[in-house]
Order: C-alpha cells, then structure tokens, then sequence
C-alpha cells in the first residue's frame, strides 16, 4: 500500500541517518513514522469495521504468552508517543500463558493504548496491566489523560460517537465501537472508569478458552 511504501523510506533514512550529527533529520523521521501509524491506524478501523459488520471475522483462540504480545505492542506505540510519555506495564502472577484470539486481543490492546497517548499531554505515564487467574484474563490501561465528559460517557462505545472534548484531536470514533465488537466475539467485557481532566482507565476480562463462542 502506499502507506507502507512511505513508512519503508522513511525507515530507510533513519537507517542511514547519524542521528548524533543529524538529531534534528532523527525527530523529523520519527514524527512521520508516528503520523503513518496514526493514519495507518484509521485506515484499519474502517476496513475492521467493515469486516466486522460483513461477518467475515472469526474467533481462533489459541495458547500465546501475553507478556510478549504487550511487549511487542508497547514497542509498535514508541513511535505515537509524545514527549516524556511512557508506557509502563506490569503483569501479575507467574501464569503468562493466555488462550483466546491473539489477533482480535492485540487490536483491542493496541487501541486502548493509542487512545491513552492520544488523549493525554506530555510527561504522562501510561500503565498497562495484565494478570491471568481463575481462568480469566483481566487488562486494565490507565492515563492522566482529559478523561471523559460525564454527560458523554454512555455514547463510549457507539459508532462515530467522539467525546465534546475530544474535537481538536484526530481520530475516527470508530476505535471503541470495533474494541467492544471483538470482545465480544471472544465473549468478554469491558469497562471504564473516568473523570474529565483527571484521566480513564479501561478494564477488559476476556476467559480463557479453547473454543470460539461465537
């Protein structure tokens, strides 16, 4: 795609680029990396949706270890990262093996994480958190973001629907809606807790299974 085109150049300069006397030719290059992500990034949500709503997308749980898909996600996130932010994950128990749609699990992930950078200022951690017991899957992802109008909150997860405070930032509404949508494909749930100016935070629990319930 042509978006892959740039993002394979641009990856081509930065490699041939020496940062140490070109540090500002290095900014300019990680800055379009993180604008073909985010563009790459709409572009996904509608083609997502349109599956979704087609009945062309499956459930095919299987075993992986969820620490290296976080892992891996919080590397792709480097390049949406604003100055000073961080994501810091943290993964409870010594149970690591989770057993759902890898896939469907890695795009709600990585949603909830482009949000959180999205919607928070600079110099503002980002938490991600993963724990497997009894059988259960439990994420949260936490920001000091703007948080969420109260008066808004119960359009989150409808199609298009963007928060009054969110008008000056790019984005598609699209996110949330597929989130919810591929969780309930791998029969979870999910939940927030938010305050406008002081930050959200998502709870997802997904079970582990075998087999695909829907």
């Amino acid at each position: 795609t042509p978006l892959s085109t740039i993002m394979s150049s641009v990856d081509l300069i930065g490699r041939y680029t020496d940062d140490a006397r070109n540090e500002k030719v290095g900014k300019h290059v990680d800055r379009i990396r993180g604008k073909v992500r985010e563009l790459t990034g709409i572009l996904n949500d509608f083609l997502s949706l349109d599956k979704l709503e087609q009945g062309l997308v499956a459930c095919h749980p299987a075993p992986f270890d969820v620490l290296d898909l976080c892992i891996g996600l919080i590397e792709e996130m480097r390049t949406l990262a604003k100055p000073g932010q961080a994501v810091h994950f943290d993964h409870s128990g010594e149970v690591r093996e989770a057993c759902t749609d890898r896939q469907m699990l890695s795009n709600v992930v990585s949603n909830l994480l482009s949000n959180a950078i999205k919607y928070s200022p600079e110099d503002r951690p980002i938490h991600l958190r993963t724990a497997i017991t009894n059988g259960m899957l439990s994420i949260q992802v936490e920001d000091q973001g703007i948080g969420i109008p109260e008066k808004d909150q119960v359009h989150l997860f409808e199609r298009f629907f963007r928060a009054g405070n969110t008008v000056s930032i790019q984005g598609t509404g699209l996110g949330l809606n597929i989130v919810r949508k591929y969780l309930d494909m791998m029969g979870g749930s999910i939940r927030f807790d938010s305050r406008e100016g002081a930050g959200t935070t998502f709870f997802v629990e997904i079970p582990m299974t075998s087999e695909s319930p829907h």
